[in-house]
């Protein structure tokens, strides 16, 4: 091995650590672990938290010229003998990589992965839970939650389930009432309307919808985001009103994001065909499966291959951000964990990261951390984001 060899895997496994591999980069690390088990166990050694705290906490006593003439007396001075073998061969590997890792933070402190943050820690605060309140019709209203399962009641005469985390309508309800189940933010819920369609309310958000279908259309209206699974009835039009926007659908999946304070609204189509209305410009699109019909500012437009995953990750119980600028990051934190976000400075950098949504915020913002690229101190409910 090279030098220049032994720095690139270095560079790798460093970028690794910290989390700002490219793909391509990724790729090239793999490649290279896949090569040989010794590689695999080289790799396991140099990326061990154990490891990784050593390096760190040595680096600030580190004389870079007298590593790199570490570096060169192991790389290029010391020749393995027969003896030794290829043991020897990947120890000096090993001393190595160790070496450059703690030349690349030397030379790049302003990358180096944050360590643990005990202001975070100690003022950690809970993911979101299985909350709502359903209002009747009259305006009556009712508390679901978790830790509360009913097996059965009456609604107004409207016989209802509820498991505490999902509210059941059934099929057999006659009586037309309409009612409206709303998340806070820090809650999360799911519904079956009474046609046996299935429904997912992310956080601070809300559907109006009849107790039953009497009529020729199955309506039902929506803010925030909202995921369906929709009963297929080729008799009755599925139709669901949010914002501007009308999706007409007579049995598919699909997810719609439609937030009043954010300034676009998207329906995304998981499979099948739907058509999206935009009332402002009275424009109908056709989309099929992978397709994302938006409303910004100014336009209605479709595009192709959405990420599905990506659109479906919070539904699914997961945080997937790719390429994501903070902002948009924090604005999901804040609905999911009820907290309130300040800047101080600017962060001008796009953040990927794939993470459970049932661990504490501090988990997800050491991820955060790792980059180097952001910090974050939590006090009482706010969580305060500086470059």
């Amino acid at each position: 091995m090279s030098n220049d060899e032994a720095y690139r895997i270095a560079y790798l496994i460093a970028g690794y650590i910290r989390g700002t591999l490219t793909d391509k980069e990724k790729d090239e690390l793999d490649d290279w672990i896949t090569e040989s088990d010794a590689n695999i166990e080289l790799f396991g050694e140099l990326t061990d938290e154990r490891h990784i705290e050593v390096l760190l906490a040595d680096r600030a006593n580190y004389n870079s010229e007298a590593a790199i003439a570490k570096l060169k007396e192991k790389i290029l001075d010391e020749k393995p003998t027969a003896r030794r073998g290829k043991s020897w061969i990947m120890y000096a590997v090993a001393a190595a990589v160790s070496i450059l890792l703690i030349l690349y933070f030397v030379l790049n402190d302003d990358k180096i992965p944050a360590k643990g943050n005990d202001i975070i820690a100690h003022n950690d605060i809970n993911p979101g839970t299985d909350k709502a309140v359903l209002t009747t019709g009259s305006g009556k209203q009712i508390i679901l939650d978790s830790t509360v399962n009913r097996a059965g009641l009456f609604v107004e005469g409207v016989h209802v389930s509820d498991s505490g985390a999902m509210l059941r309508y059934g099929s057999a309800t006659a009586m037309q009432e309409w009612h409206t189940l709303t998340t806070p933010r820090g809650g999360q819920y799911r519904l079956q309307l009474a046609d046996g369609s299935l429904v997912w309310l992310n956080a601070e958000s809300s559907i109006r919808f009849p107790t039953a279908f009497t009529g020729r259309e199955r309506a039902v209206e929506i803010t925030g985001e909202v995921y369906f699974e929709v009963a297929k009835n080729p008799l009755k039009q599925f139709i669901v009103t949010a914002g501007v926007t009308k999706t007409a659908v007579l049995g598919t999946h699909f997810n719609i994001e439609a937030y009043s304070q954010d300034t676009s609204l998207t329906v995304t189509l998981a499979e099948g065909k739907i058509t999206v209305t935009d009332t402002l410009s009275n424009k109908t699109l056709l989309l099929k499966s992978g397709d994302q019909a938006g409303r910004g500012n100014a336009s209605f437009t479709m595009r192709n291959n959405a990420d599905i995953e990506q659109v479906l990750a919070w539904k699914n119980g997961w945080f997937n951000f790719k390429e994501a600028p903070i902002q948009h990051i924090m604005q999901q934190l804040a609905r999911w964990y009820n907290v309130e976000i300040e800047y101080k400075g600017t962060v001008n950098y796009h953040f990927n990261a794939d993470i459970e949504r049932n661990v504490s915020v501090s988990k997800l913002l050491e991820l955060l951390e790792k980059t180097g690229r952001v910090h974050f101190e939590i006090k009482n409910n706010t969580i305060i984001v500086t470059p």
